[in-house]
């Protein structure tokens, strides 16, 4: 009796111990992007693997190639295999060309992983561009209005024309290409195709701006 007596107390304290290590045990965690290398108006799309979910909260970092680290980003996760696309699309004026690395961090578990960004040449015009254009043209733009939006574009460095000078004296935007403003303003042409088509009208005098 007192044999399987302490049998039972062993076999209920292993069945203590495992559960104690189970309760404690730290999830594992892997990311990956959707792309090893990015271009100006893509999405960034990252994929978590969790093996057990403990909490719904994953925590991330974006560290460039100069070691510039972002603030924390917490993300809301309510699954296993959970894939967070960016809201916004990578623009020239905030995220210069490099190698980033992304750190995360799950209920303990750390993961990295990191992806490229490059200048392909590709058109990303940021998005407060074409709200202003929206507001503009519910007036009555001029050449002048819409030349300063040009400009501005140009002077970010979105739009490549080389030996550019501003100063001149004269602007004029072509009647037609009104036309083409406000379908881009109403996502019927690209930003590449518009831009390209800008830079195209600027380098040949078309356009003055």
């Amino acid at each position: 009796m007192r044999w399987s007596r302490q049998i039972l107390m062993l076999v209920m304290a292993m069945v203590l111990v495992c559960s104690t290590q189970y309760g404690f045990a730290t999830p594992s965690l892997e990311i990956s992007t959707s792309k090893h290398v990015y271009e100006y108006g893509d999405f960034l799309s990252i994929n978590f693997q969790i093996s057990e979910m403990t909490d719904n909260r994953i925590t991330m970092h974006i560290i460039d190639s100069s070691n510039k680290t972002s603030t924390p980003i917490n993300l809301s996760i309510d699954k296993p295999n959970s894939t967070i696309t960016s809201p916004f699309p990578f623009y020239k004026t905030t995220f210069p060309p490099g190698t980033y690395y992304i750190d995360a961090e799950y209920a303990g578990a750390k993961a990295s992983t990191s992806f490229d960004l490059i200048d392909s040449g590709k058109i990303a015009i940021p998005a407060e561009f074409k709200s202003l254009v929206n507001t503009m043209q519910q007036g009555s733009p001029t050449d002048k209005a819409y030349a300063g939006i040009i400009r501005e574009l140009i002077n970010d460095n979105i739009l490549n024309i080389p030996n550019y000078n501003n100063q001149t004296s004269q602007v004029h935007i072509p009647q037609w290409f009104k036309n083409n403003i406000q379908w881009w303003s109403e996502n019927s042409i690209s930003d590449n195709d518009f831009g390209m088509s800008i830079e195209y009208l600027i380098q040949k005098g078309i356009m003055q701006v």
